[in-house]
């Protein structure tokens, strides 16, 4: 990759005016970095692992989030297969200035891998909240037909991993619709 950039900037320099160079120059760093793990506008999402890294991501209308690290409480999971037929939640926060997010996915009966649908009911939720405007968004803010859904990939009880995907959508009157999208968690419990 690295000498790829080398012979492109040769290139430039060769070929081009020197007023060309700095925009082409830029716009090369920008698409060379695009595999690291961090791009130069901020995180990406966390790889979709399925080895109880703790980790957790997703994007908010487009945007990444991922919990904040640092304190306590941040990104958290639960599991307790003796309660309503296997209870499963993971929970995060983020605090930012002026601006502090948190999000829940839970869900009862979890018994094994598979498909759930979320925000039919409040025994199986997604839910998201800022600080801005007070906005707490429930289960039922869902948006009417949203496909909401927890996908567990990965439910190993021996070793205590839970991975997978999530998706919802939530509206309230007064606050910004929040669409959460490519989630995907990869938690020990």
């Amino acid at each position: 990759m690295i000498k790829n950039a080398f012979s492109s900037l040769a290139f430039i320099f060769c070929c081009m005016k020197r007023t060309y160079i700095l925009p082409l120059l830029f716009l090369l760093i920008v698409t060379s970095s695009s595999n690291c793990k961090k791009s130069l506008f901020g995180e990406n999402l966390p790889a979709a692992t399925q080895e109880g890294k703790n980790t957790c991501g997703f994007l908010v209308n487009g945007e990444v989030w991922t919990p904040e690290r640092g304190s306590l409480d941040e990104l958290s999971s639960y599991y307790d297969p003796t309660f309503n037929g296997g209870t499963f939640q993971i929970n995060g926060s983020k605090y930012e200035p002026g601006n502090n997010t948190s999000f829940v996915v839970a869900s009862y009966n979890i018994s094994g891998a598979g498909y759930y649908k979320l925000n039919v009911s409040p025994d199986a939720v997604g839910k998201f909240s800022n600080s801005t405007n007070y906005c707490f968004r429930n289960w039922d803010d869902t948006i009417p037909n949203h496909n909401a859904f927890l996908n567990i990939t990965k439910f190993d009880l021996q070793k205590g991993i839970i991975s997978g995907t999530f998706e919802f959508a939530l509206t309230k009157a007064g606050c910004e619709t929040v669409r959460i999208t490519q989630g995907r968690f990869d938690m020990k419990y």
